[in-house]
């Protein structure tokens, strides 16, 4: 070759070295397969395989490893599921709670995705019309480690992964999960109609509760609210109107909206049932979906309405990649939720629901999901490569719920619901068994697998505001300390050297990043200091327990990325506490710890030593507790891919 050629050659060499996968190796193996179950607890999962209650767990495990895994820090499932997606620590993909702050008006901000309306907008008489349209943009950062599969040729299905609304963009099929709203762009607005007067009066924010008035002829009207018309000059809400023809005698109801008849007997839930929004008759509109459930008939009569979902036939955003890939799952399998979290937790914490409603729905989440899985399993089966990842709430959202159904020592435990409900937890986790022994039985010896969650769980006795703390040490200066009242209504920002936002969060109000910032660069390490010493230090009166188990700095645990938007320090809860939805919120509380008595009576928002995820493979690992961020560079190493820089996590194999 000649000088000039080889220089050349050289030359377009160095230039393609960052695209070029110099590590890759030989691929162990063509295919794999990944539960994702939210929330499964290694403690519980040993309990039951002590039982013999997990066989297909217990057998896979004895293939190849059960062991816990380190979560996050915090063990937020955004947080930790970003992990798994990035192969990265939170500093690398930029979420580290589910709320952040804006530090130019100290407000939480919804940490997954930001909505940008259009900012080019014609008035043509009483509409205004996009030149360009709004979008939604994923705020985790980063590459996806299913983008190194399709720069090779390796298809992937990513169903329901959160932390990943909107999709990011990709060849390969792909179903937004946690962090995708209803049709309001809300995290889930129920309605309920009810006879009864003073519940219909009762105060249960954001859902609306409306009475049900039934007349003569045994008809009720109601209706069904949309989104905002924003195509409208002062436009509000789009509503569907509906009627109810209630038939006591046979307790069923006929529902008619939109020329659709829908017949549901009393405590049964009708199909899902999707619905026009008219932006502009007859050019635009918009589609969403409810299913209702007719809960008591007679002398009460009561109706729930789902939160309006996204339809997935014709999703008003996007929703999935290739974007047809919604629409063919819900051809070929029916209708499914789309909300990120389907289990309607807020309608039990009110009191709409009964527990046994609620057992009722969260089944029928889990049945729907099951379904999915067994359609995306078939495909899988019949491809010669590629990875199935399929991600499952119901342990998650379930044990939020029924935690206080088995625990003794809450505040909030009721033996008779124990005695009738207190089954269902460890039924959850056999559901799943069945779930992969049935994954296990159809891929075949040579497909990994691998089931992993991303936390475990711990009990929430007793409920903290961190805000009333930082008040009484004297680093947050209130004009008012009443119960209730917000940190933003009342806080003197120049005298104030920290407070609390989010689930976890602890932020310093640092001059040159707040808005009225007061606390010098060179204050900030003795401060980091003292707060974290004086949080560990701090006690519950009423049992002497240590509340904080470890106040971690961020800046001493995460990479440099995107570590601008982390908390200043991040509250590692012991066991039995959390953070009280009140501080969560930036609102005083009336004590500064309290019992927690409300069904929402486990958790996982607490110091990462305490609730570890768990890991069950089919092949043996080299390191004897994995960590979340570990996962992608071990599927790229299976497929013989050399994981990006950008991961910070090891290959386990």
């Amino acid at each position: 070759m000649k000088r000039r050629e080889f220089i050349k050659s050289g030359t377009a060499l160095a230039a393609a070295a960052p695209f070029m996968n110099f590590g890759a190796g030989s691929p162990l193996g063509k295919k794999m397969l990944i539960l994702g179950l939210d929330g499964m607890d290694p403690g519980i999962v040993n309990r039951l395989m002590a039982r013999g209650e997990l066989p297909n767990m217990q057998r896979l495990g004895q293939r190849g490893v059960f062991t816990m895994m380190r979560s996050t820090i915090p063990p937020q499932s955004p947080v930790a599921w970003g992990s798994f997606i990035s192969g990265a620590d939170p500093g690398v993909f930029g979420i580290f709670d589910f709320l952040h702050r804006d530090p130019a008006t100290y407000f939480p901000m919804f940490s997954q995705s930001e909505t940008l309306p259009s900012r080019m907008m014609v008035n043509l008489g009483n509409y205004r019309i996009p030149l360009k349209p709004g979008k939604v943009v994923l705020k985790r950062e980063g590459p996806a480690f299913w983008d190194s599969l399709e720069e090779r040729g390796i298809p992937a299905t990513i169903f329901k992964v959160p932390t990943n609304y909107p999709p990011s963009a990709s060849k390969q099929r792909t179903l937004a999960g946690m962090g995708t709203p209803d049709i309001q762009g809300t995290y889930g607005i129920y309605t309920l109609y009810t006879s009864d007067e003073s519940e219909a009066q009762s105060e249960r924010s954001p859902n609306n509760i409306y009475y049900a008035y039934i007349d003569e002829n045994n008809v009720m009207e109601g209706q069904i609210e949309g989104p905002k018309n924003d195509l409208v000059k002062d436009g509000g809400p789009i509503v569907a109107p509906f009627k109810v023809y209630v038939d006591n005698r046979h307790k069923t109801a006929r529902i008619d909206i939109q020329g659709k008849e829908v017949l549901i007997a009393e405590k049964e839930y009708s199909d899902w049932v999707e619905i026009d929004f008219s932006l502009i008759a007859g050019l635009a509109s918009i589609t969403g979906m409810v299913k209702f459930y007719l809960m008591e008939m007679g002398e009460r009569f009561r109706l729930y309405v789902s939160p309006t979902h996204i339809s997935p036939r014709r999703p008003a955003v996007p929703i999935s990649t290739p974007a047809g890939y919604s629409r063919e799952l819900a051809d070929k399998v029916g209708l499914f939720h789309t909300i990120g979290l389907p289990a309607d937790t807020k309608a039990l914490s009110q009191g709409t629901f009964s527990m046994e409603n609620y057992i009722a729905q969260s089944l029928s989440v889990f049945e729907e999901s099951r379904r999915l899985f067994d359609y995306e399993l078939q495909r899988f089966q019949e491809q010669e490569q590629g990875l199935l990842f399929f991600y499952f709430s119901s342990l998650d959202q379930g044990q939020h719920m029924f935690w206080a159904l088995n625990d003794r020592e809450h505040p909030f435990y009721h033996p008779e619901e124990s005695r009738r409900f207190g089954y269902i937890t460890d039924e959850m986790y056999r559901k799943f068994d069945r779930i992969l022994g049935k994954a296990l039985q159809g891929v075949g010896a040579d497909t990994a697998v691998l089931a992993m969650s991303d936390h475990g769980f711990a009990p929430f006795r007793r409920e903290v505001n961190i805000n009333n703390w930082l008040a009484r040490e004297g680093f947050l200066k209130l004009d008012s300390r009443d119960p209730g009242a917000s940190i933003f209504d009342t806080a003197d920002w120049g005298a104030s050297r920290a407070y609390a936002l989010g689930l976890n969060g602890l932020y310093l109000n640092l001059a040159g990043r707040e808005r009225e910032g007061s606390v010098a660069a060179g204050e900030k390490r003795r401060l980091l200091e003292t707060l974290k010493g004086r949080l560990e230090a701090l006690v519950d009166p009423k049992s002497g327990e240590q509340v904080v188990s470890c106040a971690y700095i961020s800046e001493d645990h995460f990479s440099k990325d995107f570590i601008s938007r982390a908390p200043d320090i991040i509250l590692g809860f012991n066991r039995g506490f959390r953070i009280s939805d009140d501080s969560a919120l930036g609102t005083l509380g009336g004590d500064l710890i309290s019992d927690n008595m409300g069904w929402w009576s486990g958790d996982h928002c607490v110091d990462p030593r305490k609730v570890p995820a768990s890991f069950i493979s089919s092949f043996k690992i080299q390191k004897p507790v994995p960590d979340m961020q570990d996962i992608a560079p071990t599927i790229l190493k299976y497929f013989g891919i050399a994981a990006p820089a950008s991961m910070t996590g090891k290959a386990l194999i």
